[in-house]
């Protein structure tokens, strides 16, 4: 069963091979948002790029239960 299957996988994976994921090449670290030059710079840009990455979700989670959703009109005096 495998041998039959082989070649029609090794036909669709082949231009997945040669082209990868659209990047041809280049040097690591082409397509981060930030640069590699300094590794102090580095290192913040990546912390800071991970801390509201992370914690986004959970501030915007936070954010809506704290929320008053109720609709009750307030009584005037």
């Amino acid at each position: 069963m495998w041998s039959t299957l082989r070649k029609p996988v090794a036909k669709f994976c082949k231009p997945l091979k040669r082209h990868g994921h659209g990047y041809s090449g280049g040097c690591p670290g082409a397509n981060l948002p930030f640069g590699l030059d300094s590794p102090m710079r580095f290192t913040v840009c990546y912390l800071i790029a991970g801390i509201v990455g992370f914690g986004a979700p959970f501030l915007v989670i936070r954010h809506q239960m704290l929320r008053n959703v109720t609709d009750d009109p307030k009584e005037e005096e």
